[in-house]
């Protein structure tokens, strides 16, 4: 059976403001469902079936949104205001509203220091899927290390981090056994850190879970501080290289299937 909707609901949770702004709209006839002016604003409308335009335009309707970001560093994911701005101050108004799905939320979350890959969405099965413990959704980082790395502490490293590393606690956070963890180094002289300097050293880590503060605890444990951390990929899904810091823009459908496919963690 189709999924149906208030009329006035549906534009609301479409951009077009409150259900009072929505019923002037349609009171003015400027809505037509179907090709035909429709004027009553409790008109059931079926997402997947009816066609509706407002003005002229016809909507594009769905019950749920789902956008990458690239986080930018400074702003916090959360929904409130504190020392710092929250990732949702990058959305543009348009997007900062209700859906028919319900209010968008973050897919796990970022360090107010750390950027990249933010998912957000309205899709709370989506968001139970990549963020479960039981699932256990591969995340890349690039990270950026304090010391030198040479080739026997590299395997060192390896080793550790394949094992399950166990992890320091961090203020109220209890220590706790990492599950494997996957390491690829880069050439520290093709990136460069806010002062202008080569890093130390750089790499790639792969890991199944998402605890707090999980991968600056990692690379403390084996003896070395992450100075700057990038998210590149989720379940499979990379960042867009075109987004600069604090832009985003929505999935397409074949990211989505991305990003909903069932993937194993680190084995």
């Amino acid at each position: 059976m189709a999924r149906t909707e208030r009329l006035d609901k549906v534009l609301s949770n479409h951009g077009f403001g409150t259900r009072k702004d929505t019923r002037t709209l349609i009171h003015r006839g400027l809505v037509t469902l179907n090709g035909e002016v429709c004027r009553q604003i409790d008109a059931k409308v079926s997402i997947e079936e009816d066609s509706i335009c407002v003005d002229g335009e016809t909507l594009e309707l769905c019950v749920h949104r789902t956008f990458m970001m690239n986080k930018a560093s400074g702003y916090v994911c959360s929904t409130k205001e504190g020392a710092h701005q929250t990732v949702f101050d990058l959305l543009d108004d348009s997007d900062r509203h209700a859906y028919l799905g319900g209010s968008l939320s973050l897919v796990g979350r970022l360090d107010v220091d750390t950027e990249g890959l933010l998912i957000l969405t309205t899709d709370g099965r989506l968001n139970h899927a990549l963020t479960s413990p039981k699932h256990h959704a591969p995340k890349t980082y690039l990270v950026y290390l304090e010391n030198p790395v040479d080739e026997k502490e590299r395997l060192r490293y390896r080793d550790e981090l394949s094992k399950g590393i166990h992890i320091e606690p961090d203020g109220k956070e209890p220590g706790a056994d990492c599950l494997p963890a996957e390491i690829a180094w880069d050439f520290p002289e093709k990136h460069t850190c806010a002062d202008g300097k080569n890093p130390a050293a750089v790499c790639r880590l792969t890991i199944s879970e998402g605890k707090f503060h999980q991968v600056k605890r990692m690379f403390a444990a084996l003896g070395n501080c992450v100075v700057y951390l990038k998210r590149l990929s989720v379940n499979g899904l990379s960042l867009d290289p075109s987004l600069g810091p604090g832009e985003y823009r929505e999935l397409s459908e074949d990211e989505l299937n991305i990003l909903s496919s069932n993937q194993s963690g680190i084995k």
